[in-house]
């Protein structure tokens, strides 16, 4: 009970975008520009400002990186290999629905909920996580869809590919944290107020956006596709995640954190690459709208079994 009573204000937040705007108390149209303030002012801020101060072990952890990367690798290469014409009509829709299995939400949803929960501790793993998905499983995608596209001779700027990775602000200030804490810079005091006062607006405003944004509609399109993918993302990907880890014999902290890194909902950049290839479109949001509504329920359920399995671990970083 108090795992759940530290997890329910996290997503009454989230609730509570999404009632403001089906009561018309706030206009529909505010969760497009709080999403981008979230993720290109306060993300950064945050995430440079704990890496730069952290030890590069954490941020550099071959195990984190073997757990989530090559669980979620594994995953995807069953999708593609085991589920086959059922993920879609075409190899750009099956494309689209394999990688809303496995494409994680770390920067809006894990991120501030381990930072929600475990204060800067929870947001190196989170950071790494980020970086897997955008500098690993973005290109993949990338490339997925472009195989798909089969004769029509479209072809990828790898070199704006990378260069979008790079500035991606999941991305870059964690490099910069990295130069930063490889060299034992300091962050001048003014400069670290500053960044912290941007920082405190990630979790209500990323959080509060999700909400917002939430459409309900969507879940009812090919419910029963839409159903076994959301059970593969939040219940198979996490399960997998974390017996990788425990194989691994990672620290229990970090075995928390790396599961619910994998236990997040689907990330929107599916939507953006469906809307860049033009293919799911449909498919890509309604998946995204129904992990991110099942995920109050799963991703509860996963903290309190995490807790109960590392009761030490979990408690011990809270009350830190």
């Amino acid at each position: 009970m108090e795992t759940l009573a530290l997890v329910v204000p996290v997503f009454a937040v989230m609730l509570t975008g999404f009632a403001m705007v089906r009561l018309g108390i706030l206009p529909a149209t505010i969760a497009g520009p709080l999403v981008q303030f979230v993720y290109r002012v306060s993300l950064p801020a945050l995430m440079f400002r704990i890496v730069a101060e952290d030890s590069l072990s954490s941020i550099l952890d071959w195990k984190f990186w073997l757990a989530f990367g090559g669980g979620t690798l594994l995953l995807l290469i069953l999708a593609r290999l085991v589920a086959g014409r059922w993920l879609g009509d075409n190899a750009g829709q099956r494309a689209i629905l394999s990688l809303s299995a496995v494409q994680t939400n770390t920067g809006f949803v894990a991120l501030p909920i381990l930072h929600s929960l475990f204060g800067a501790a929870g947001v190196p793993p989170a950071a790494v996580a980020n970086i897997i998905i955008a500098g690993v499983f973005f290109p993949i995608g990338v490339a997925m869809l472009v195989a798909a596209r089969g004769s029509t001779g479209t072809r990828p700027s790898w070199t704006r590919i990378g260069r979008d990775v790079l500035l991606s602000p999941l991305v870059w200030p964690t490099l910069l944290g990295l130069v930063f804490a490889s060299f034992a810079i300091p962050i001048p005091a003014i400069v670290d107020d500053y960044l912290a006062i941007l920082a405190a607006a990630l979790t209500p405003g990323a959080l509060f956006a999700i909400g917002a944004s939430l459409d309900l509609k969507a879940i009812r399109y090919d419910i029963v596709r839409i159903a076994a993918l959301s059970v593969v993302k939040l219940a198979v990907l996490p399960a997998l995640v974390f017996a990788v880890a425990m194989a691994l014999d990672m620290a229990p902290f970090t075995i928390i954190a790396v599961t619910i890194c994998a236990a997040v909902p689907t990330a929107k950049s599916v939507y953006f690459l469906a809307e860049e290839y033009d293919v799911a479109q449909r498919d890509a949001a309604a998946v995204i709208s129904a992990t991110t509504l099942a995920s109050v329920v799963t991703l509860s359920l996963w903290l309190v079994a995490l807790a109960e399995v590392f009761p030490e671990a979990f408690h011990s970083r809270i009350a830190g």
